[in-house]
């Protein structure tokens, strides 16, 4: 996705759109924050078919150029294909600069579906392909597939990446990484990528939502972090494909200059590079967070929103970062990870907590 700042937007160019509070799944490393057993996220009422158009029109006049639709499961919605229809026909004004000039042009939004595949047809993948919608597909396994997403069915996923590919789709596969598939990382990436997959997502497991009841089987290790991205960059080479990790690794825990297949990101992205409306409409400034913020109908006030300045700014850092080289390009790992699970924003990422580092 392109991170491009349109000059007379404070926000930034990517928005999540959390259509819905609702999944088929119930996956063990779930971080979505109304999953959380403890129900301290309270859930408001989801927005009608013509409120979600509102926040488009709302978006294409503040500049956002990539639109993501996710969930819960987004494709439990009975309207999600006019609603994607409507953002498909929408006009966004960017400046950016090109060849050393700022260039002012007039854009369709990227569109992006990230879904767990139940509900992928020919007729999704037939809009998907109509509207130029980048299609994300999870698979957390292959053996692990059914424990770790509550029943799900890898060999569905398989095929959906097949008929992609006939259609002429890429399609990117999102693998969650945990103890319990790191053993067939190697060979899950390769199966999607045989079946038709043309990129990867890589993300680790992240502290909250429902995972947080299964932190301590599921959180990976220092060693298994390198493990990780060791077995993914292999497999991305093997395949001749790239690939990306979504979840920020602080840069003390890994080497950059080993993976050339494989792209990293080490500073924070939320309320940057991307922000997310949640099922109610409320502002979060990423899909890991708690914390709600404006209506989107009040989005005009993040401007002044201390929570929200304090990410724009990277006002969040560890005190055992203090003094580091890299401060400046690492945010210390994923900041609202750290909240949930140490109850503040500058807490350290939960690989040191855990190992006492």
């Amino acid at each position: 996705m392109s991170h491009t700042r349109r000059a007379i937007s404070f926000l930034p160019t990517t928005a999540v759109l959390e259509m819905t509070y609702q999944c088929n799944h119930r996956c063990l490393f779930c971080s979505c924050p109304w999953m959380a057993e403890d129900g301290a996220f309270v859930k408001g009422e989801e927005l009608s078919t013509d409120q979600w158009k509102s926040v488009l029109d709302l978006l294409s006049r503040k500049g956002i150029q990539n639109i993501c639709f996710t969930g819960g499961e987004a494709l439990l919605r009975s309207d999600l294909p006019q609603i994607m229809e409507y953002a498909a026909q929408l006009k966004v004004q960017i400046i950016k600069e090109e060849a050393g000039q700022l260039v002012d042009k007039t854009a369709s939004p990227q569109l992006y579906l990230l879904s767990n595949g139940t509900f992928v047809d020919d007729i999704v993948l037939d809009r998907c392909k109509k509207y130029h919608v980048q299609l994300s597909v999870s698979m957390p396994g292959l053996s692990a597939f059914s424990e770790l997403t509550g029943g799900g069915d890898v060999n569905k996923i398989l095929r959906l990446f097949g008929k992609a590919r006939d259609k002429g789709l890429s399609t990117v596969v999102g693998v969650t990484v945990t103890k319990k598939n790191l053993f067939e990382l190697y060979e899950t990436i390769s199966a999607a990528f045989l079946a038709g997959a043309t990129q990867l997502l890589l993300n680790r497991f992240l502290y909250g939502g429902r995972g947080r009841r299964y932190a301590r089987e599921l959180s990976l290790s220092r060693e298994e972090l390198t493990e990780m991205l060791d077995v993914a960059e292999q497999a991305l080479k093997d395949a001749g494909r790239y690939g990306s990790v979504g979840t920020e690794i602080p840069l003390c825990l890994f080497r950059p200059e080993k993976y050339q297949r494989l792209d990293m990101s080490t500073g924070c992205s939320a309320a940057k590079g991307f922000f997310v409306i949640g099922p109610s409409g409320k502002v979060r400034v990423c899909n890991h967070s708690q914390v709600e913020l404006a209506h989107y109908s009040g989005i005009d006030t993040l401007k002044t929103d201390s929570y929200w300045m304090k990410f724009v700014q990277s006002d969040y850092l560890p005190t055992m970062c203090a003094g580091c080289h890299d401060i400046g390009r690492c945010a210390g790992g994923c900041r609202e990870a750290a909240h949930i699970n140490a109850g503040a924003i500058d807490a350290p990422d939960a690989f040191f907590i855990k190992e006492g580092g």
